[in-house]
């Protein structure tokens, strides 16, 4: 793509609007993790149900990412990341209108969609609109919006519910979103279309898609109806068919190969996707065991949940100079460690448990994941040509996505295992510590897997 710069009076308002538009995205992943049982005893959802909203938000998260790339080249950056926003917009107002949980977990998926195009574009825009003398910089800039996004995002959304409702959450979020389309759309240059011309693999659209779709709605809605599970080989079967696809494609939509060029690399996208997998879904775990276990409002929910963000963010200015000082490789494998550490501690979690044990684990938990995720992304991507750089960044950030789905559809079948149709309340404390606990040692062992994979990376990448 060749590169469009603005003038120096206009970088700041483009720095500003693609800051703003990074934040979304993740202020309501985990805002809405901390408004989920506010949302269940308004529409009177059971656990399961409320779990597919955070699996069906990820899966949608997933698809995008895995073609936004290729839709955003051949019709414009700038047209897609408008579009993302003008979606992400309507799917916020009419999630703050949904009258029951068959209409929000849809939409829900709708707005994942959007939110990882908007992601995407974002990434895309910030490298190339950037001075290359402080490209750097801006890029940082744009990525602690999705750092801020994680940490207030809880706070906020469950300071609203409890002074005016879940709805108006959803709502003001719209509102702002219509704010950033328009500033998008008045400070972001038109960017030529570089990519006219390559053309759109539809059936291997329809494989990924397909896929993605029906081994997570086969183990997260068995529990709804036996039936369902008869996705899973068909989900399988599309997966197969994508890979098959997608490895013999002359102009791949995902290309594979680059798996097979780099020694190492495989490894530590495997140690990528399982430590992402391992904790992403435990904020919806966290906010039901806070709320309906120990009694706290939304609000005090969400000041315990942004712990982990926060700590992540304070904690990864030094996992970075850690890195750059000595072997990334060794900082990424000790931060998956701590995560792994972190998890198994939950297991002592019980119904009268100390909120300040909660606390400490969240903290824990933060400062694991800023010393993996970006020792692992140098570490990961170190010894890749420069030529294939933008295919296995690509790739890499599509394996985080699909990590977190996997840690949803983990989270959402073991409720509904232990569960069924339950809703989640003092009565059922139990069936649901037994849920949490069982989910907890599957991904803390899942974790420990990772470390022993980034170990393996290790020796390729000395």
């Amino acid at each position: 793509m060749s590169e469009v710069q603005p003038s120096s009076l206009h970088l700041k308002s483009v720095i500003a609007a693609l800051w703003t538009g990074n934040l979304f995205a993740p202020f309501l992943m985990s805002g809405v993790a901390a408004i989920l049982p506010s949302i269940g005893n308004s529409l009177g959802a059971s656990a399961v149900a409320l779990s597919l909203v955070m699996v069906c938000y990820n899966l949608g998260q997933s698809v995008s990412h895995m073609l936004s790339g290729r839709i955003a080249d051949i019709f414009g950056v700038k047209r897609i990341l408008l579009a993302g926003v003008g979606c992400f917009c309507l799917f916020c107002a009419l999630m703050g209108l949904a009258p029951a949980m068959e209409f929000v977990i849809p939409l829900r998926f709708a707005q994942g969609i959007a939110a990882a195009s908007i992601a995407c574009t974002v990434t895309t825009l910030s490298v190339t609109l950037a001075p290359p003398n402080i490209r750097g910089q801006v890029i940082s800039i744009v990525v602690s919006a999705v750092y801020l996004g994680l940490a207030i995002g809880p706070l906020v959304c469950g300071g609203l519910t409890e002074l005016t409702g879940w709805r108006t959450v959803f709502f003001s979020i719209a509102a702002l979103s219509l704010a950033e389309f328009a500033l998008l759309r008045r400070v972001i240059p038109d960017i030529p279309r570089e990519g006219a011309k390559r053309s759109f693999d539809v059936r291997g659209a329809l494989f990924g898609a397909g896929g993605l779709f029906c081994i997570t709605m086969g183990v997260t809605c068995t529990f709804i109806h036996p039936a369902i599970v008869g996705l899973l080989p068909v989900g399988f079967g599309l997966m197969v068919a994508f890979v098959r696809r997608e490895w013999t494609s002359a102009d791949p939509m995902l290309d594979l190969k680059v798996l097979v060029k780099v020694p190492g690399l495989p490894d530590g996208m495997a140690a990528t996707f399982i430590n992402y997998g391992s904790f992403m879904g435990l904020s919806l775990f966290f906010s039901l065991y806070l709320q309906q276990i120990l009694g706290l409002n939304a609000f005090h929910a969400g000041m315990v949940l942004m712990i982990q963000s926060l700590f992540q963010t304070f904690s990864s200015p030094l996992a970075g100079r850690l890195a750059d000082r000595y072997h990334p490789g060794i900082i990424s494998t000790s931060g998956m460690a701590v995560c792994g550490l972190s998890i198994l501690s939950l297991l002592l979690l019980g119904e009268h448990s100390p909120v300040w044990q909660v606390m400490l684990s969240q903290a824990a938990l933060g400062i694991g994941a800023a010393f993996f995720v970006a020792p692992n992304m140098a570490a990961t991507l170190g010894n890749v040509p420069r030529d294939e750089m933008t295919v296995a960044s690509g790739m890499l950030g599509c394996l985080r996505t699909m990590g977190g789905l996997m840690s949803h559809i983990i989270m959402s079948f073991m409720i509904g295992f232990f569960m069924g149709d339950t809703a989640v309340g003092p009565e059922s404390a139990g069936l649901f510590l037994h849920a949490m606990r069982y989910t907890l040692l599957i991904f803390g062992l899942l974790n420990f897997f990772g470390v022993a994979l980034s170990l393996r990376a290790l020796r390729h990448n000395r």
